[in-house]
């Protein structure tokens, strides 16, 4: 299969793209079509897929490996996620083009789909089937934390009404 310059698609990440919630609704074609305006990439063990600050315009697609999301805290780095094949990272670098607002880092060797506002523009009936799908993603994301921080919330307010000593 080829894309529409001609270069060889790997008929396999077709495959991995369309398992992936963020190209949910495209068809087959729109998939090689981005596929084409991707690029392939490894990063080995311990090295970095992109750092906190660095300027932005792109989101991967994990299809090998595994990764984590890290953020810049005082005395080291805080651990956000872990990232495995068929999860993306970087989405809001696409939509608002800003600086890193945390690291990505391998864990294991990894293979990813590197994919640019540019390429994914290039379309503009896949570019919004795509930001639809983002907007989704990051709002799963937003009301995750915000129920994670209302439990911590809750239990530290039943800490703090609990009397001193334990009873």
């Amino acid at each position: 299969m080829t894309d529409s310059r001609g270069h060889a698609i790997d008929d396999s990440l077709v495959t991995v793209l369309g398992k992936v919630p963020l190209f949910a609704g495209l068809s087959r074609l729109q998939l090689v079509f981005l596929l084409g305006a991707a690029s392939r990439v490894v990063i080995p063990a311990d090295q970095l897929f992109f750092d906190e600050g660095d300027s932005a315009d792109s989101l991967y697609v994990f299809v090998a490996g595994e990764a984590v999301v890290e953020k810049r805290i005082t005395n080291g780095w805080r651990l956000l996620a872990t990232l495995r094949p068929g999860q993306t990272v970087g989405e809001m670098a696409v939509v608002d083009r800003s600086t890193r607002s945390a690291r990505v880092r391998a864990i294991k060797s990894c293979v990813a789909i590197r994919l640019d506002s540019a390429g994914l523009e290039s379309s503009q009936e896949i570019a919004a089937t795509v930001y639809r799908n983002i907007a989704a993603t990051i709002t799963a994301r937003v009301r995750g934390y915000t129920d994670a921080d209302d439990r911590r919330l809750e239990q530290l307010s039943l800490a703090a009404d609990r009397p001193l000593g334990g009873s």
